[in-house]
């Protein structure tokens, strides 16, 4: 199945680890008795299995040691089979038989031969051959299978085999019959047996011609058709060649002997695979098809790879690749599966001197081997078992003691995870490890509660004066000290200067340079731990002790470097105690002081912060009071004016405002929108706000009409000179001359007269503007070289026209038109909800367009501009990321130009969607500049002037009602004029009259 996308492999093992976790969660009971009995089964188990795996090493040991016994064993067994057979071959090779011509000579030799066969019943024959082709040999007649070969006479001990090849005869073969006396009991003629020619047997060949005793790989006899070998010696005579046979039947009885198990295999087989001895006779020899001999069916040797159903197939393909059959003497010991079954096996190889070596092959079920082990395992399985039951109820009853006081320490655990420190804890427990937990539990609860009433004491003072108080006294309190002191390094990091005392008197104190500190204060900050040391004298005052208290051997002060998250030291507190202290009290402070560092750090940080940001606000309102002086101190003077009228609402205690309730943080934030008001004012362009003409921008462009003006005043006197060159009336065309002259300068008078913002446009005046305007220059100078990118881009709007070109006198051209950027559009809910009416151009400085403004000087657009640097503040403000007690910040600010019936700007909003404080910043901003002095383009008016003016406001629905009458009735008119305005300004004022009637609900 796929694994879900966006899962991680961690992921999915800690959720597989957390559900298993929980479906494992059991009582300790349960634990302690699944532990204590898998902890039993465990240890049985981890016996038992070394137990039968050390005993199957053992006997695996010992079976290869068995191995190896039985492999000298069969060894020994060879060495024996083979010694008497050796011994009679150098006897016969030096015996008087072997010069022996006739059969009767020959069966003269029969006892000695006999004496060798009664000695070594392995033997089966020992026989001559000669180098005529004769050949004898005496055959022992012991089994009934000898006999059914034979067919001998009753009492027959022994067959004498013969075959006489006398020169000029044929060949005859003869069998002998013997009894143990040696007395002739029979014979037989063989013809097929005289076919017999013992020179052509690798016996006779190899003793020949090595002419030393020789051993014949094992084959098949030719007359017994068993198993055997021949070992055979060149007669010392030279005229013949003496041989022994040995049947290695007796090899099988052997095996059958050495087997290890019921099971067990064992084979001796030659390099070439074939079968030598095996406990099974039938699994040594086969009968071979006639289709393999070429005739009748005879006998072969079977091999080892062709044993079916046996395991010594297998072990003989093992001994093979592993090359103990190549002519080394490695033996294989090795573990091998057959049919699904373990079995130990080993290959010897046995060095048979004057042979090829035989290889003993033996293999045994390691079920076999480990019989006994496996015995062993069940029967300590069956007493594991028997103690487990045994140990069940014993376990159970001890897990339950034990999991009784931890379940008692884990609800008290619980409760400390609540954060319920009230009651001590009291478990018992017999186990010194839980007894231990249980008193440490107990005081950990008491620690913590102290720390948590600390800190919340800490956390809850605001006042960092009392703050530090505080501190002292209840670190104090736990240090069981009556008196210290807390002393705070400076700004200017140069001086630590106490800052609080306790049990004595701050002004006693003094401070240190930090360079200089006593040697009581520099090993605190040295080495920024806390430490308790013997004090009195000089030292004892530097804590905040009394120097001339009684001397007190106990007496000590415990030091504590006060550290902030940086590392440096911001103070230090000292305690005086009167009694020996002990670590784990220090310890206690100590961990307490890291908290009181950063308390005090916090405060001192939280205090500069908020320092920093006074000082900021009023930085930027100084700078807009300094940008535009036409403003003056409005910026300084309106936060005093709005937080006076705020306080007379607080202060109310009947009247709508009754319930009004100013917090610190109302405060603090009414405060700075007073001050940051008018920050939008920043991107209003002084030549906007200082507008005192209508053409004026970064210059008055008058100045270029009149250029213009002198430059058809030059054009007339041109026409003039020009005439009178030309033979024309001078007289006539002076006048003309004098009369275009007086003409221009009467419409230059009357373009300068408009220009003024305190003349008003009527009709007639704009139509003549607009007459003035038609009249043309001549420009013979390219307007588009020496200019700005933009300006060059707003005239590329429109060819260039060819020089010299004809310009209307007052100029309304595409250039003059700045197009307002799509990004200062406000759409339909825009995120401020301004609902302002956006001229559609951002500037248009067309001539004629400014000169037909009917009144001020201000256009559509530069009004618009004004007007926009509260939408400006509203933005400003909103991208600042105030804290939450500061979040109302942009409000109040952005709402002193809206109106309470809802046509104020920039939002529209009515009083119901304004705040008390927006409507009491709007009254403030309103009686402010009215009743400013220092503005250079006006004289304040006087407070009965303003306060008449803002009742008309009232009455057009402009200004709060309620909040009109508060200002009147409270008296902070009067309180702000004494502060800030002119003596003349203040005059008598009747409050009655200028109180606004009961307002009546829309």
């Amino acid at each position: 199945m796929a694994r879900p996308e966006g899962i991680s492999v961690h992921s999915l093992w800690v959720g597989i680890a957390m559900i298993v976790s929980r479906r494992l969660r059991q009582t300790l009971q349960f634990h302690l008795s699944v532990v204590f009995l898998a902890l039993v089964l465990t240890v049985g188990s981890v016996i038992g299995w070394l137990t039968y795996s050390r005993m199957g090493d053992v006997i695996a040991d010992a079976s290869g040691n068995l191995f190896n016994v039985t492999s000298t064993e069969a060894l020994a067994g060879l060495e024996r089979l083979y010694a008497p057979a050796e011994l009679a071959a150098e006897v016969l090779a030096r015996h008087d038989i072997t010069w022996a011509e006739t059969l009767a000579e020959r069966l003269a030799h029969m006892p000695v031969l006999a004496g060798f066969l009664d000695e070594a019943p392995a033997l089966a024959g020992l026989f001559v051959g000669y180098d005529d082709g004769d050949f004898v040999m005496l055959v022992p007649v012991r089994d009934e299978a000898a006999r059914r070969r034979y067919a001998p006479p009753a009492g027959t001990s022994f067959v004498v085999q013969a075959v006489d090849r006398s020169p000029g005869e044929v060949a005859q073969g003869r069998f002998v019959f013997l009894d143990s006396a040696f007395r002739v009991l029979g014979e037989e003629n063989r013809t097929t047996y005289a076919a017999y020619d013992p020179r052509t047997r690798p016996w006779f060949e190899r003793a020949t011609a090595e002419n030393v005793q020789i051993k014949t790989d094992p084959y098949i006899f030719f007359t017994a058709q068993t198993l055997g070998q021949t070992i055979a010696l060149r007669s010392a005579a030279g005229t013949s060649t003496v041989g022994v046979d040995i049947s290695l039947s007796t090899l099988a009885e052997s095996l059958s002997r050495e087997r290890i198990t019921e099971r067990a295999e064992l084979a001796l087989f030659d390099r070439d695979l074939r079968m030598i001895a095996h406990p099974d006779k039938t699994k040594v020899v086969k009968i071979l098809p006639p289709a393999a001999t070429g005739g009748g069916p005879a006998l072969g040797r079977l091999s080892i790879e062709e044993m079916e159903g046996s395991a010594l197939s297998s072990v003989a393909k093992a001994a093979v690749a592993a090359g103990v059959t190549t002519g080394t003497d490695k033996t294989l010991n090795d573990r091998l599966r057959i049919d699904g079954a373990a079995w130990r096996i080993q290959v010897a190889p046995l060095e048979i001197r004057g042979s090829t070596p035989y290889y003993l092959a033996i293999a045994v079920p390691e079920a076999e081997l480990l019989a006994h082990a496996r015995l062993l395992l069940q029967h300590a399985a069956l007493a594991i078992a028997v103690i487990l039951l045994l140990a069940v109820p014993i376990t159970m009853t001890a897990a339950r003691l034990i999991a009784k006081p931890v379940r008692a320490l884990s609800a008290e655990a619980e409760k400390i995870r609540r954060f319920d420190f009230a009651d001590p804890v009291e478990v018992d427990s017999f186990i010194i490890e839980i007894d231990d937990l249980a008193r440490s539990m107990n005081d950990m609860k008491s620690a913590i509660r102290r720390f948590l009433d600390i800190n919340k004491t800490i956390s809850e003072e605001t006042d960092f004066d009392r703050l530090l108080d505080t501190l002292l006294q209840e670190t104090g309190g736990i240090a069981g000290a009556r008196r210290g002191a807390i002393y705070l390094v400076s700004e200017d990091n140069a001086v630590l200067q106490p800052a609080a005392a306790m049990g004595g008197s701050l002004a006693l104190l003094q401070a240190f340079p930090l360079d200089g500190l006593p040697g009581i204060l520099q090993h605190a900050c040295t080495h920024n731990k806390t430490y308790a040391t013997p004090v009195s004298g000089a030292s004892l005052a530097i804590c905040g002790g009394d120097p001339a208290a009684e001397d007190n051997p106990d007496r000590n002060a415990v030091i504590v470097p006060l550290f902030n998250r940086a590392g440096a030291m911001i103070g230090m507190m000292t305690l005086v105690r009167e009694e020996t202290g002990n670590s784990a009290l220090i310890g206690f402070v100590d961990a307490l002081s890291g908290a009181a560092a950063i308390a005090l750090e916090t405060r001192q940080l939280i205090a500069s912060q908020k320092a920093l940001f006074q000082a900021v606000t009023r930085m930027i309102a100084g700078a807009i009071d300094a940008k535009n002086p036409s403003t003056g101190g409005h910026c300084a003077r309106v936060p005093e004016l709005t937080k006076m009228l705020a306080e007379a609402a607080h202060a109310a205690s009947e009247g709508p405002f009754a319930s009004l309730t100013l917090t610190e943080d109302d405060r603090e934030a009414i405060h700075i929108a007073a001050w940051l008001h008018d920050c939008g004012k920043v991107t209003t362009p002084e030549y906007v706000v200082d507008k005192a003409t209508k053409l004026e921008t970064l210059y008055d462009r008058i100045h270029e009409i009149r250029m213009r003006f002198e430059v058809l005043k030059r054009d007339a006197w041109i026409a003039f000179w020009k005439g009178v060159a030309g033979g024309g009336d001078a007289a006539k065309m002076a006048e003309k001359r004098q009369l275009e002259l007086a003409a221009l300068d009467a419409d230059f008078t009357f373009v300068a007269e408009c220009n003024q913002g305190d003349v008003f446009l009527s009709p007639e005046r704009l139509e003549r503007l607009q007459d003035i305007a038609a009249r043309t220059w001549t420009r013979t100078l390219s307007d588009r070289i020496g200019i700005g990118h933009e300006e060059l881009s707003r005239k590329a709007q429109i060819p260039e026209p060819d020089l010299p070109a004809a310009e209307p006198l007052l100029g309304d051209r595409p250039d003059h038109i700045l197009p307002r950027r799509p990004e200062d559009r406000f759409e339909p809910g825009n995120p401020w909800g301004f609902k302002l009416a956006q001229p559609e151009h951002l500037y248009n400085r067309g001539e004629l367009y400014n000169l037909s403004v009917a009144k001020g000087t201000l256009t559509a657009e530069e009004r618009y501009k004004i007007n926009d640097h509260i939408v400006q503040t509203i933005i400003m403000l909103s991208r600042l990321p105030f804290p939450q007690h500061l979040r109302q910040v942009p409000e109040l600010a952005g709402g002193h130009h809206e109106k309470i019936d809802g046509t104020g700007y920039p939002r529209g909003l009515t009083r119901d969607e304004m705040s008390p404080v927006a409507r009491i910043m709007a009254i403030a901003d309103i009686f402010e500049a009215l009743t400013a002095a220092d503005r250079p383009y006006k004289t304040g008016k006087t407070v009965s002037e303003a306060l008449k003016i803002m009742g008309f406001m009232v009455k057009d629905g402009h200004l709060d009602p309620d909040l009109f009458d508060l200002f009147l009735t409270s008296g902070v008119w009067r309180e702000y004029g004494e502060r800030f305005l002119k003596p003349e300004q203040i005059g008598v004022v009747d409050v009655d009259a200028l109180r606004p009637g009961p307002r009546v609900a829309a």
